[in-house]
């Protein structure tokens, strides 16, 4: 017997200050990592006593905070910038916006999202078998499920569907759709769209709240952030990945518009850290500058043989199209990035294309940002006081004739000169100094044009890695190898570099939209897609001239006409890139699929 369950968001009861201060968070406690992660997008401790980022597992902390800068310039040349910075202070709130332009919330909408749901491979596994047992008619389900089936209460929180009367996007968090009728109901064997072994799934933006840390006009970004881990895989070991989707809502186009992740580091004890750029790697890195890391501060540090921690941009923001397939060569500065030479036009993807770093205490100018330009200075590869970095020494310098630099303490990983124009340079290396403690950092992607409705996915990992060796920089060498394991795996996970960004996320049968339940004469199937021109229907369980329906994420009717058959053709090419749905509806028979529109 099948029980209808009807899925409500969870709310909270509280006043504004509170939802704006974002209370909902998870835990992702895989692969000997634990990280804590807000319903705002905030990655750390928030206001919280404990580490928000552990590893390992009972061990001490890397890393304080973590999230996302970003700013660009309005046509009438007016800043916009939304960024993550420490524990309370917030410029993103909770919730998807309205996808009508106003890139709007209310409160009581932004309280309902005010959630991070954690979702485990296991219980997703699970869930499949016990569907697919009710319908096998060789499946004995008293002897498979002795004890019966609970669906898990994170099925039923995840934000699968928008509600479009509030005019929010049909779509959300990806899921797959396993009786294809297009809704999202884990009582009909539906469930969460997941990557890795555990993930936690949040939506949050920037508009429905103030900006307490840049004080700037919002922007209108809506972004949707899944961590995930996986576990039994040495390779992968202590190691977070994170997946964004960012999307424009608003109805400005913003020119250089600028993303950055950001991390304050703090490994063990932070007062006697030092932060590298591995060019080549896309990664800015923390090591300890001597052979042991104390306690300090209420942290407790590593110890003897301590470790090297990095955040790796695996995959940037797809630069501005240009009709080329754009060549990998040093002129363009981006010979880190992605998708170069391959005979794919406008597939090409930022790497890291820059790095910078600030101090917690120290000279003004390397010190936190407080003012607008400060933010977007940090993000520009420029001090406080306007001073671009320079290569050398800490990087900031009044002297005459010092050399522009894109990545802060390269060491030796720019063999070519990418970030001095050019210019091959003698390495640079971060020393300990009284003058250099508590690192924060910045990996910049960037410049492009982020234009209305423009959707752009990211993915980043936290890796972590610690050597035998006394010397500090061992453990460097050792990151920078699991580094490149890291890199070899993203790069084969399905449909991560091939998919549009506006596509839901690389998951077995979500890409498709189609997943055909067994025992059914409904089932249907697109291809190709994702689709360029023309997209074909499948529909052998109905008779010609059954209704077909296409509606769009926002649930608008978009297109209608009848079957022709098992095989039923018809031109997309005018359709705007995004996520389409197609109902097929034949007597009292029904069945929907999910195509994505390039």
């Amino acid at each position: 017997m099948r029980t209808s369950v009807l899925l409500l968001p969870i709310t909270f009861f509280l006043g504004a200050n509170q939802c704006a201060s974002a209370q909902g968070f998870a835990t992702l406690d895989i692969n000997d990592v634990r990280i804590r992660v807000f319903s705002n997008g905030h990655i750390g401790t928030g206001n919280l006593s404990t580490p928000g980022f552990v590893v390992p597992a009972d061990g001490p902390s890397p890393m304080s905070a973590a999230g996302l800068w970003f700013s660009g310039t309005t046509p009438d040349n007016q800043l916009r910038q939304a960024v993550h910075l420490y524990n309370a202070e917030k410029d993103f709130y909770p919730g998807p916006l309205t996808t009508d332009g106003s890139a709007s919330i209310t409160l009581e909408q932004s309280l309902a999202y005010d959630q991070v749901v954690p979702i485990r491979a296991a219980d997703v596994q699970l869930h499949q078998a016990y569907f697919a047992c009710l319908t096998d008619p060789e499946c004995n389900l008293a002897a498979e499920f002795p004890n019966g089936y609970t669906i898990p209460n994170a099925f039923l929180q995840w934000p699968a569907q928008g509600n479009v009367d509030e005019g929010q996007a049909l779509y959300l968090a990806p899921f797959v759709d396993y009786n294809s009728d297009g809704q999202y109901d884990p009582a009909e064997g539906d469930h969460p769209c997941i990557l890795g072994d555990m993930a936690l799934y949040t939506i949050f933006n920037d508009k429905a709240g103030p900006h307490q840390v840049t004080g700037g006009t919002p922007i209108g970004i809506e972004v949707h952030m899944m961590p995930f881990a996986y576990t039994g895989t040495p390779a992968l070991d202590q190691t977070v990945f994170v997946h964004y989707t960012i999307i424009n809502r608003g109805t400005q186009t913003l020119t250089d518009f600028r993303i950055s992740n950001f991390a304050d580091f703090d490994l063990g004890c932070g007062e006697d850290d030092i932060i590298g750029t591995d060019v080549g790697r896309n990664m800015v890195y923390v090591a300890n500058g001597d052979a042991v890391d104390e306690n300090c501060l209420g942290n407790t540090g590593y110890g003897a043989q301590p470790p090297a921690f990095g955040m790796v941009v695996l995959k940037g923001p797809l630069l501005d199209p240009d009709g080329l397939d754009n060549a990998q060569t040093s002129e363009e500065l981006y010979l880190n990035g992605t998708g170069y030479a391959d005979d794919i036009v406008d597939n090409e993807r930022f790497g890291l294309s820059a790095s910078m770093y600030y101090l917690r205490d120290g000279i003004s100018a390397q010190t936190d940002p407080v003012q607008n330009v400060h933010f977007r200075g940090y993000q520009r590869g420029l001090w406080k006081d306007g001073i671009g970095l320079s290569h050398g020494g800490t990087g900031h310098t009044f002297a005459p004739g010092a050399t522009p630099a894109l990545f802060a303490f390269p060491g030796d990983t720019d063999p070519t000169g990418l970030g001095t124009n050019g210019i091959v340079q003698v390495p640079w290396f971060a020393e300990l100094t009284s003058g250099m403690t508590d690192p924060r950092a910045l990996a910049n992607m960037g410049p492009k044009t982020l234009d209305p409705g423009a959707y752009n996915t990211l993915l980043v990992a936290y890796v972590f890695a610690r050597s035998n060796e006394a010397d500090p920089l061992a453990s460097v060498s050792a990151l920078q190898q699991r580094v490149d394991s890291i890199r070899a795996f993203a790069e084969e996970i399905p449909g991560m570099f091939t998919t549009g960004d506006n596509a839901p996320l690389p998951c077995t049968n979500i890409i498709s939209g189609v997943r055909e339940r067994r025992g059914t004469s409904e089932a249907m199937s697109l291809f190709p897609n994702p689709v360029n021109e023309v997209l074909v229907v499948r529909t052998e369980a109905f008779a010609p001239g059954a209704l077909m329906l296409i509606h769009d994420a926002q649930g608008q009717l978009v297109g209608q006409f009848t079957s022709t058959g098992d095989l039923t053709r018809f031109d997309v090419s005018d359709l705007g890139a995004g996520l389409y749905t197609v109902h097929v509806l034949g007597g009292e028979a029904r069945s929907a699929g999910r195509f994505i529109k390039e």
